[in-house]
């Protein structure tokens, strides 16, 4: 995997343009809008594409409201 323009922290949904990219992973970034700084709080764009679709991580209709 080649390093991505961007990634997304799994926190506050914001694009990080700056982070360090090491062996096809994130190694350090840190997001200026929450403050999360956890490498495995972030995503690719594909990946946070992976989770948007994956109904595990989708809130449950039954139970929400």
């Amino acid at each position: 995997m080649s390093i991505p323009d961007y990634i997304i922290c799994l926190e506050c949904e914001s694009p990080l343009y700056t982070f360090e990219w090491k062996k096809d992973k994130i190694t350090e970034a840190m997001c200026e809008i929450c403050g999360n700084e956890d490498p495995t709080q972030f995503a690719t764009e594909g990946e946070y594409e992976d989770l948007a679709l994956d109904r595990r991580y989708s809130p449950d209709p039954k139970t929400t409201g």
